[in-house]
């Protein structure tokens, strides 16, 4: 009893306060975890749906693993080439699948997810087999790609190129069936999800064109107040950059180092497929 009476007074000064000065406030939250994940404003089913909504294999995953750091996960969504700016200035903490080159490695730490990917193409049907990136560029077609998207670290400067903006996989087949476009590269679980919906027998896919089955990564901002780096004794400067041989690691008492860790955890423990079967069936 005398314990409330004491500390009652206290309590409505700090309320008083607060109420006064929003500032206070924000002091008082700021110690709360967030992690925000980036993600451009077209959807990518079953990955993610469109915002306000957000729900999706990405949504899932991510959030489970925030929550086993004691983090909660913020999504926001832009246009592709601005997420990927914000990446770079640490305005959002990472991108949930973002395919690795040197160039973007210069502010994202690439951090494995627990599935593997493989791009693949779609094109008409009746159009020739491609089995290499330099064959389109001499079949004379005319590639889609989205702003931004990963460019397999460099195109042939002969291949025809068409950068729709906001391009996602219902409006790439769009554009194919449309004649508005001959050839179409995305990852192989995403294109399987949507034709699901068409009539395949209007296009024609070309699973050994572009890339073998690999590592599916997160790309992690540099300049995010939760990545510390520090150096990697098992840096091999003899070899190319890659997310297996980085000049820095993850430094322990990060929270980027945990979330990778939480993520490695799933993985081992089955929950990351199984969030991915829910959602992929």
């Amino acid at each position: 009893m005398q314990f409330a009476v004491i500390y009652r007074p206290l309590l409505s000064l700090v309320f008083l306060l607060v109420s006064l000065f929003p500032s206070l406030a924000q002091a008082f939250s700021s110690s709360e975890c967030i992690i925000t994940m980036g993600y451009r404003t077209s959807e990518r089913l079953p990955f993610i749906q469109h915002e306000p909504n957000n729900q999706g294999f990405y949504h899932d995953i991510y959030q489970a693993a925030a929550e086993r750091i004691g983090c909660k996960l913020r999504i926001t969504r832009a246009p592709k080439m601005r997420i990927l700016r914000d990446l770079k200035l640490g305005n959002i903490d990472f991108y949930p699948g973002l395919s690795f080159s040197e160039e973007r490695a210069q502010f994202a730490y690439f951090i494995p997810n627990g599935l593997s990917e493989r791009a693949i193409g779609i094109s008409r049907a009746g159009a020739a087999n491609i089995s290499s990136l330099e064959q389109l560029s001499q079949s004379g077609m005319t590639l889609l790609i989205a702003p931004g998207s990963y460019d397999f670290n460099g195109l042939p400067e002969t291949m025809s190129v068409r950068k729709p903006p906001e391009l996602d996989v219902p409006k790439a087949l769009d554009y194919l069936l449309a004649s508005q476009g001959d050839f179409f590269i995305y990852d192989q679980a995403t294109i399987s999800y949507y034709l699901k919906q068409r009539d395949m027998s209007q296009f024609k896919l070309h699973p050994n064109c572009c890339q073998q089955p690999q590592a599916m990564y997160l790309g992690f901002s540099k300049k995010s107040r939760h990545f510390r780096g520090q150096h990697n004794p098992n840096y091999r400067a003899d070899l190319p950059v890659s997310p297996d041989n980085s000049p820095n690691k993850l430094a322990e008492d990060s929270k980027a180092y945990e979330f990778a860790k939480a993520l490695a955890a799933m993985d081992a423990e089955g929950e990351t497929q199984r969030i991915y079967f829910n959602h992929f069936g």
